[in-house]
C-alpha cells in the first residue's frame, strides 16, 4: 500500500490506516523513540501518542511521506517525554549529550522562540550546503540521535574522526548563524 492510499484512508477516517502505519513503520518508529528514551515501554507509548497525533492532524495536513511525518511526530513526543523524565534529575542519555553538543552553536530559550523560523531556515540552508556524507552524519547525530559509536561503525571510521567532523560542522553552523545575525 502506498503512502497516498494511507493518507486517503486517514482522510476517510478509517482506523485501519493506523494499522497500516504500524505494520509498515512501527518497528522503525519504536527504534527511533528507543534511541531517545530509556525504556521500551516509554518508546511504545511515544509511538502510540504519535499515532494519535497523526489521527488528529490528518486531515487537515496532507504529508507527502507518512514515514517522515510519523518519525517527526514520534521524535517530538520522545523529546518531550525525555525532557519530562529528566526535569528533576539531570542525567546522561544520548538526547541530553547531543543537546549539550549543540548548545554553543544554536540559541535556546527566548532567543530560539523569537527566531524559530529564521533558525529553521538557516539550519536547512546549512544542511543543504553540506556534502551528502556530512549531512547524513549531522542528521544521524542530531535528529536521529545515533551514538558516536554507531556513526563510526556505520561510516567505517574511528569515533575520534566522527567527533572531529561533528565539531567542525557545529563550528561552521555557529559561524553561519552569527553571520546571519541569528545567534550572537
Amino acid at each position: 500500500m502506498e503512502d497516498t492510499e494511507i493518507i486517503s484512508m486517514l482522510f476517510a477516517r478509517r482506523e485501519s490506516a493506523l494499522d497500516e502505519i504500524i505494520g509498515r513503520y512501527g518497528r522503525m518508529l519504536k527504534n527511533f523513540a528507543g534511541r531517545i528514551l530509556p525504556t521500551a515501554q516509554d518508546a511504545e507509548e511515544c509511538v502510540n501518542d504519535a499515532l494519535l497525533d497523526i489521527w488528529n492532524t490528518v486531515p487537515p495536513k496532507r504529508p507527502v511521506s507518512v514515514a517522515s511525518y510519523a518519525a517527526m511526530l514520534t521524535r517530538r513526543r520522545a523529546v518531550d517525554r525525555i525532557r519530562r523524565l529528566t526535569a528533576k534529575k539531570r542525567g546522561g542519555g544520548v538526547y541530553l549529550v547531543a543537546l549539550d553538543e549543540l548548545e554553543d552553536c544554536i540559541p535556546g530559550g527566548a532567543a530560539f522562540d523569537e527566531d524559530a523560523d529564521a533558525l529553521r531556515e538557516a539550519i536547512n540552508n546549512f544542511l543543504a550546503g553540506l556534502p551528502a556524507e556530512d549531512r547524513l552524519l549531522f542528521m544521524g547525530r542530531y535528529f536521529a540521535l545515533e551514538s558516536i559509536e554507531d556513526l563510526a561503525e556505520n561510516s567505517g571510521v574511528t569515533k575520534n574522526t566522527i567527533n572531529i567532523r561533528l565539531s567542525r560542522m557545529r563550528k561552521k553552523l555557529k559561524d553561519q548563524l552569527e553571520e546571519g545575525g541569528i545567534f550572537i
